[in-house]
């Protein structure tokens, strides 16, 4: 119960990690930030080792994202602070790109856990989706590094800490009403 309460407590602190790294870069405290990042990060990969997330996306995540974080903060370069954004992108896509490779596609994972017998159509439906997925992170990493390029912090921040997330909820959103449409249609059993 404790492990699954700091896990949400770390996973908020996290989707916060671009307002952090803003209120660290503007107003002096990079150092700081990026000491509380690698605490939340560390913890965060001694939680995911118990805990295997679909796909085990979460361990690489934490890992990199430390390397990441504590490289930033041992070799007092702040900016690296803000390559996170583009490490999570480029680590969902090979993930996903490689499920794809797999019996089961990333996002069929995902709808076996609400609907254990799924159908054919429902198998090539989530590899299409899977394939959406990896093209969407693709992107999302490329525009997240050229914000680190721009040297504005406060785009970096607007894209990486709303934007993205913005375009991450609503290409979900629209996958789960078109899905609904589809069952609807009888097109999807």
């Amino acid at each position: 119960m404790l492990k699954g309460i700091i896990n949400v407590l770390i996973s908020i602190a996290l989707l916060a990690y671009p307002v952090l790294v803003y209120v660290g870069l503007s107003h002096g405290y990079e150092q700081q930030v990026a000491w509380v990042l690698v605490a939340l990060l560390a913890t965060r990969l001694l939680l995911s080792f118990k805990n295997r997330a679909i796909g085990n996306w979460i361990l690489p995540i934490s890992a990199f994202g430390l390397l990441v974080v504590l490289s930033a903060a041992l070799a007092d370069e702040p900016k690296w602070l803000q390559l996170y954004p583009v490490m999570v992108n480029t680590i969902m896509a090979l993930t996903f790109f490689a499920s794809l490779f797999q019996k089961q596609s990333m996002v069929e994972r995902f709808a076996r856990l609400q609907e254990p017998n799924l159908s054919e159509q429902g198998v090539r439906y989530t590899r299409k989706v899977t394939q959406i997925w990896c093209v969407f992170f693709v992107i999302n990493m490329l525009v997240a590094t050229y914000t680190v390029y721009l040297n504005d912090v406060q785009l970096w921040t607007l894209y990486n800490g709303f934007i993205a997330y913005v375009l991450m909820g609503s290409l979900a959103g629209g996958e789960f009403v078109y899905r609904y449409w589809l069952k609807r249609q009888g097109r999807l059993v």
